[in-house]
């Protein structure tokens, strides 16, 4: 078979491979983010199916909007206010967990050669996928508190990038949380040298004591001018079950209309 060009540079996958590693006797693995499954609410999941099966099945079995299902939108919205980010329902997207919405920004933004940032280290599997649509990663130095933000800085204004993607809560894999000052500065500089940043936000319940800080969307909207330049994808898979693949991503209209 003749394969499309674009594959002729893909590695095979390091997540796929350390996923590997998990059915080897006396091993445990740290390589990938799976969740304890005895701490599946799997009672309350029935209970839900249930209950949408008896009901009204007909919605949920047939074919929907390409933006996903309605009243999961609508509740998406609700979550998000909940964490402190105005977002209506239309505007927002339901994907096949957040990596649906990093591919799809992929697709929608980048073109070969185009320079995408990333914090160094990041998540392989959004490397993997930003270089399949031909993207140059270069990565930003991280500390304690996140990338550091005089040195990202720098690169936006010398590279120009198409994109910046971060992990601000808890970035896979090195745990960093962002600071809150640094956050803001991000936004602020996003809006000023409109450049898109993408947050990367499946971690932002996983905290135990003090809540990390709110996320860059929540922050947005006492930036001015920086929520159209921010996409931020979320996810239910380290908080409700990573089978069920739901995550949602929220951008810009022009972004989101393109993306579906």
């Amino acid at each position: 078979m003749q394969f499309a060009d674009r594959l002729k540079n893909v590695e095979t996958s390091a997540i796929r491979e350390l996923f590997k590693l998990l059915g080897t006797p006396g091993i445990i693995s740290f390589a990938g983010g799976f969740p304890d499954p005895a701490l599946f609410d799997v009672e309350g999941i029935r209970i839900s199916a249930d209950a949408v099966l008896s009901n009204n099945p007909g919605p949920v079995l047939q074919y929907g909007a390409t933006e996903g299902y309605g009243p999961l939108r609508a509740q998406l919205s609700l979550f998000m206010k909940n964490k402190g980010a105005t977002v209506a329902p239309d505007g927002l997207i339901v994907t096949t967990g957040s990596q649906q919405a990093l591919d799809l920004i992929g697709k929608t933004m980048i073109s070969p050669g185009d320079k995408v940032i990333v914090e160094a280290p990041t998540f392989l599997a959004t490397i993997q996928c930003f270089r399949l649509y031909g993207a140059d990663i270069y990565g930003a130095p991280i500390d304690a508190d996140g990338v550091q933000v005089d040195v990202l800085e720098k690169m936006i204004e010398e590279l120009k990038p198409k994109l910046v993607y971060l992990i601000p809560t808890f970035g896979n894999p090195s745990g960093a949380t962002l600071s809150l000052e640094r956050r803001k500065r991000i936004l602020e500089i996003a809006a000023r040298t409109k450049t898109l940043v993408v947050e990367d936000d499946p971690y932002g319940e996983l905290y135990f004591g003090t809540p990390p800080p709110p996320s860059m969307l929540a922050l947005s909207d006492d930036i001015p001018g920086s929520r159209e330049w921010l996409a931020h994808c979320g996810s239910l898979s380290k908080v409700l079950s990573p089978g069920l693949r739901v995550g949602w991503m929220i951008a810009p209209a022009a972004l989101l209309a393109n993306a579906t």
